[in-house]
């Protein structure tokens, strides 16, 4: 396994120690900060004017030195992770310039404010992660030619988008459109509109995007470990099914919504010990 990506709104990742401990043979540690939006406290839009949503108490320099420190051969790279889950925060611009515009001076300052300490020692990126859009033309040109400026002026060094079944037009658009600028694909399989009953079918889910829609090494498995989230991919597929792509070199690796099981760090436990089985078993 190559890449373990954690969903957090807060510094549940400081608790996790030395990840290669658990995940030996992990090359990178991606933090996906939860959320960034372009919403007010009241939820009304304001057209690209982003502001985190993530605990910026607990998340801060000092907790991702630290991270980094118990990890020192680990690359680690932090995502602001711009959308959200919840219908009340669609991507909807009020004008797509001057989102465009507003996104980008917002997000600039958030990385900033919050990250310019670490950006020698970390990688610092953007990640797509609306569930909710209500124009796949906007979404494009809006959402690329933000990530394109960003890139381009050297504010991020990454950029993911994290699509689902629910808007896989819209993401795979967005791709196509802008794949020089993204870097990863982190397809979120736990929103399937059919449920995934074992871990072959997760296989061959994974095979038909990888084969398809977006290259192999660009895409990430994602699971949620929110018991909600459950019915359409139970944990127990996810280890097994993704612990099998990782370890025949069919993923470029996994990533958790994390938000409960992280917090202590067992929830990277069972996929550790079930990629140290089979990479057991395969020797």
């Amino acid at each position: 396994m190559s890449t373990f990506r954690q969903y957090t709104r807060d510094d549940s990742f400081a608790s996790v120690g030395n990840v290669q401990q658990i995940i030996p043979f992990l090359k990178e540690y991606q933090i996906a900060l939860a959320f960034t939006r372009d919403y007010d406290e009241n939820d009304n839009p304001t057209n690209g004017k982003f502001k985190p949503y993530w605990d910026t108490e607990k998340v801060t320099p000092s907790s991702i030195i630290q991270f980094k420190k118990e990890n020192p051969n680990l690359k680690v790279n932090v995502f602001i992770s711009i959308g959200d889950r919840d219908a009340k925060f669609p991507f909807k611009p009020i004008d797509k310039d001057s989102w465009i515009s507003n996104a980008t001076k917002s997000i600039r300052s958030i990385i900033r404010d919050n990250f310019q300490r670490v950006k020698d020692i970390i990688g610092i990126g953007i990640d797509v992660y609306y569930e909710h859009v209500d124009d796949e033309d906007d979404f494009t040109f809006c959402v690329g030619q933000l990530i394109k400026k960003l890139k381009e002026a050297g504010v991020i060094s990454v950029a993911s988008i994290a699509p689902s079944s629910n808007l896989q037009t819209h993401y795979l658009k967005l791709y196509q459109k802008y794949s020089d600028f993204i870097d990863l694909v982190d397809y979120q399989f736990y929103n399937e509109v059919e449920p995934i009953p074992n871990p072959s079918s997760l296989i061959e889910r994974y095979e038909i995007k990888a084969s398809k829609f977006y290259p192999k090494e660009k895409l990430l498995a994602g699971y949620s470990s929110v018991s909600k989230d459950w019915a359409k991919l139970p944990p127990i597929v996810f280890f097994l099914g993704g612990s099998f792509l990782v370890v025949n070199n069919l993923s470029q690796g996994a990533s958790i919504w994390d938000i409960e099981l992280l917090a202590s760090g067992w929830g990277l436990l069972p996929f550790g010990v079930a990629l140290a089985r089979e990479l057991k078993e395969s020797n």
